[in-house]
């Protein structure tokens, strides 16, 4: 199976048990992530296949992600301990592994950290990280993610910069837990920009 067939099958065997506003939100990730692989010289394909299962347990509840991160035998962060929700990357990638038969690791990595990013990403999985970020509703609600949506057809990396800043500056202000991988991409990517400048 090509990795654009496994997208359309991914999501044909995931829509039945997803609601219909995460499927929704699935669709916009996967058309944005797609144009930005492309703007950005990626395979659009990959990408498409990771934005595809990114959310696929953004729908249970926290204390089911707690429950099955224990029994996974997943090494809980504070951060996650305090807000589960973050543990849907990580969960989601054992569940389409296990449940949905994705290999590659490219993707399983890139869904298990979507909500923080990794240093690691390469192009697609940074397409997958912005378009999730930067979908139309999510802007609608949280006006500073503007500047990341205006900046992400340029630069993917000073996207994901914006995004982080925004994210950590808020949990600052608001009393969030920031999970520590946040903190080391974000500090990763400055790097890689002064070092290209």
């Amino acid at each position: 199976m090509t990795i654009e067939d496994a997208a359309v099958d991914l999501r044909e065997r995931m829509a039945p048990t997803l609601p219909e506003g995460l499927l929704a939100h699935i669709d916009r990730v996967v058309e944005i992530a797609s144009r930005l692989a492309e703007a950005h010289g990626g395979d659009v394909a990959l990408a498409r296949l990771m934005a595809q299962g990114h959310d696929v347990l953004r729908h249970v509840p926290p204390e089911d992600l707690l429950a099955r991160a224990e029994a996974a035998g997943l090494e809980i962060d504070l951060s996650e301990r305090h807000d589960p929700v973050l543990l849907h990357g990580p969960l989601g990638a054992i569940e389409l592994r296990e449940r949905y038969g994705i290999e590659d690791e490219r993707v399983l990595h890139a869904i298990h950290w979507h909500t923080p990013g990794h240093p690691d990403y390469g192009i697609e999985a940074w397409s997958m990280f912005i378009a999730d970020k930067i979908d139309p509703r999510k802007v609608r609600r949280w006006h500073a993610l503007r500047r990341v949506r205006r900046e992400a057809p340029e630069s993917l990396h000073r996207a994901a910069v914006l995004y982080l800043d925004r994210v950590t500056k808020r949990a600052i202000r608001e009393g969030w837990m920031l999970h520590p991988m946040a903190t080391v991409t974000r500090n990763a990517l400055l790097q890689r920009l002064e070092d290209a400048r």
